[in-house]
């Protein structure tokens, strides 16, 4: 059995590759020149039909193209400080939630439903699902000696980051390197994948997998509006929590600690009994699902601590959780457990671009 299989790839002419593809537009600071071409254009457009038409002139101008053979695409994101190469193709959404192909967060109804008309409009899957699967020297070995190679694609984005992609076609070493892949853990894209099952449509989605080692995860925080005041909030909280004043919350968060911003004053709360839970799942139990909250919004770590200030002293919200990172580790482990974590516990990052290697069903 091979978890992951070649595929004929939807992708950019080379030069024009930079402005076709695009990193999140939700949590990059992008242009508005940017957002009136390429797939941007089509994320961030809320009018379905003028998507739909915008990439059918994209194809038709043949600024994407899509490959004549079935290929393996190896893409390498790296920067100064960090570096990771990924495997991308085809996976059975049969396998998907078994021993073999396995989620770890909950979902939200309305952004499944975003995501299965956005794919359908289009009948095309801008990028791939983000996974990890557990390290194998040999295949990494293998990845490390290809991307010596001259790439078909080698730009900085506009994440800082620089992408790169390698084909392999009919490379038999590389495919029993990958059978030995007896895992598939997903990382981001849970919505994506929950639209393709509703949508009851066959498609074989595509993902990238990246050994587990190489990933890197961010804090993924809160900002939430409650209908309680302060001083409710915080007798709350010092039921299972040790409240303490801090001057700033930069210092690093070790794991069972949050640090809380409320009324012009950050604090550090210090989880008061030993379990083994997550961070994230504490901070919902114990805190969110007790103060009566009336809107969350969800801020990756890629955005400072002044940031999450800033949005409770506009008055939108009034309380602001930062956490530590969930490690790789815990989230594999949840997986094989097939126990589910709180939306949105997770950032990776960095992430692979959407409408570099696209696929069209």
């Amino acid at each position: 059995m091979i978890l992951i299989n070649p595929f004929k790839a939807l992708r950019p002419k080379k030069n024009k590759a930079f402005k076709i593809s695009t990193p999140s537009p939700r949590y990059f600071n992008i242009s508005k020149s940017y957002s009136k071409y390429g797939y941007l254009k089509i994320l961030t457009s809320k009018n379905l039909k003028n998507s739909k038409k915008y990439f059918e002139s994209m194809k038709n101008k043949k600024l994407i193209i899509k490959d004549n053979k079935d290929c393996y695409y190896i893409y390498k994101i790296s920067n100064k400080k960090h570096s990771q190469i990924g495997i991308l193709g085809r996976i059975d959404l049969k396998m998907y939630d078994d021993k073999n192909i396995l989620g770890h967060e909950e979902t939200f109804k309305k952004r499944v439903n975003e995501r299965k008309k956005q794919i359908l409009n289009i009948s095309t899957q801008i990028g791939p699902i983000y996974s990890a699967y557990k390290y194998n020297k040999n295949l990494n070995n293998f990845l490390s000696n290809l991307v010596k190679s001259k790439p078909i694609y080698s730009f900085r984005s506009l994440d800082k980051f620089l992408h790169q992609v390698w084909t392999v076609n009919k490379n038999e070493n590389l495919k029993k390197l990958i059978k030995k892949i007896k895992k598939i853990y997903i990382c981001d894209g849970h919505h994506r994948m929950q639209g393709m099952i509703k949508s009851k449509k066959k498609i074989s989605p595509i993902v990238v997998a990246f050994p587990h080692n190489q990933i890197k995860i961010l804090d993924y925080n809160r900002v939430v509006k409650s209908s309680l005041n302060n001083d409710q909030i915080l007798k709350i909280i010092s039921k299972n929590f040790k409240i303490k004043k801090i001057k700033n919350n930069f210092s690093r968060i070790k794991k069972g600690f949050f640090n809380m911003y409320m009324n012009n004053q950050w604090y550090s709360l210090n989880y008061l009994k030993n379990n083994k839970k997550l961070d994230v799942k504490i901070l919902h139990e114990s805190i969110l699902n007790k103060i009566k909250v009336k809107k969350i919004d969800y801020i990756s770590g890629l955005k400072n601590s002044n940031f999450l200030k800033n949005k409770v002293n506009s008055k939108k919200f009034n309380l602001a959780f930062k956490l530590c990172p969930t490690n790789i580790e815990s989230v594999m482990k949840i997986a094989d457990k097939k126990n589910f974590m709180p939306p949105k516990s997770t950032w990776f990052h960095p992430k692979p671009l959407d409408g570099l290697i696209s696929l069209e069903f």
